[in-house]
């Protein structure tokens, strides 16, 4: 395998293939996918009440307040970033603090706070908000009121927002549309028009073209992925792992749509079996969609391996340990599509010989 000559290949392929109807589609679909749900039923991850917190003396008051797992908090360095970003509805509510507001309020002397609010925010993060506020600045007061409140969820599974049930769909969309039909519709193209055969006689060898493509794939799917991420600011708690649990997925796909690319001998044939694929490869974000069906069944479905860490890690703020063995599988099943892709190819080569 050479180095130097895969990523020269891999310029190629963003060079001419990146004016690929399927390559275009993959770059801009997510994004327009992302929007369209946005628009239509909310932001992402709008489950959570967001407070933005500007705290000039360091008060207790934030670090309980961050405490809270039922609302996303974030603090900002100034008043006026605090400003933009409430009044663009990037927050629901922004707090600004004083310097001597723990002090103050301890000591029972006159304060006071800054307090912005969103005006398309919804009523019920707004009420969290309040009630959330409230209860924790009578704790930094350290004063002992006679009624304690419990937060009980009814009919949790029921109301889960839809841009939450339709995230999945999101997630899988991307890396398979980048991963896998990138590198698929590029092999079959390459024989289309005779060129496949070309390449070999080039110094390159069967694995340098094939991990080239590949390659090319594992980027796309990654680049469009974190631009979904960074769009919806769902990076989670452990980022460094999401970027590694969605480079092994992007390189599943990419075997995969290798896999197709060698057996597949035109575009329409592709379409043909990549429709009759969608249940099995799609699947595991119908289960997550509706929650009222059986979550097991989706672990039956290969994909369930890539979507399902990806999405506590986003969503639920796993730690490694909770999709450990979810990874383990997907690296298990990633090599030996590389194997069967590899084998496939050498095949198909020796068959053509």
């Amino acid at each position: 395998m050479n180095i130097n000559r895969i990523f020269t290949l891999v310029k190629k392929e963003f060079l001419f293939g990146s004016k690929n109807f399927i390559f275009i589609m993959a770059v801009v679909m997510p994004v327009v996918l992302t929007l369209v749900i946005s628009l239509l039923v909310g932001t992402l991850f709008s489950g959570k009440p967001r407070l933005g917190i500007v705290d000039q003396g360091h008060s207790q008051l934030t670090a309980k307040l961050d405490q809270l797992d039922y609302l996303t908090t974030e603090l900002y360095p100034s008043a006026e970033l605090l400003h933009t970003e409430v009044e663009r509805g990037a927050l629901d509510m922004g707090l600004v603090l004083p310097a001597d507001f723990d002090r103050r309020l301890q000591a029972e002397a006159e304060t006071g706070m800054d307090l912005l609010i969103w005006g398309e925010s919804l009523l019920k993060h707004r009420t969290i908000l309040a009630v959330s506020l409230v209860r924790q600045i009578i704790d930094v007061a350290g004063r002992e009121i006679p009624v304690n409140t419990a937060l009980v969820l009814l009919g949790e599974e029921a109301n889960i927002l839809w841009d939450v049930r339709l995230f999945p769909f999101v997630v899988i969309i991307t890396i398979l549309l980048g991963g896998m039909m990138v590198p698929a519709t590029s092999l079959v193209e390459e024989k289309v028009k005779r060129t496949y055969r070309a390449l070999l006689i080039t110094p390159a060898s069967l694995r340098d073209i094939l991990t080239a493509k590949g390659l090319t794939g594992v980027i796309l799917a990654l680049f469009e992925g974190l631009l979904i991420l960074s769009i919806n600011r769902a990076f989670g708690s452990q980022p460094a792992t999401l970027i590694a649990v969605m480079i092994i997925s992007g390189i599943f796909a990419a075997a995969t749509g290798i896999i197709l690319g060698v057996l597949v001998k035109d575009i329409s044939t592709l379409f043909t079996v990549i429709k009759s694929l969608g249940i099995f490869l799609y699947a595991p974000a119908f289960v997550f969609m509706f929650p009222e069906i059986p979550q097991w069944i989706a672990q039956i479905f290969p994909t369930y391996y890539l979507l399902n860490p990806i999405i506590e890690l986003t969503m639920n703020n796993a730690t490694w340990a909770d999709i450990a063995t979810d990874v383990y599988i997907l690296i298990g099943l990633t090599i030996a599509l590389i194997g069967v892709a590899g084998f496939l190819a050498r095949r198909a080569l020796d068959a053509d010989a």
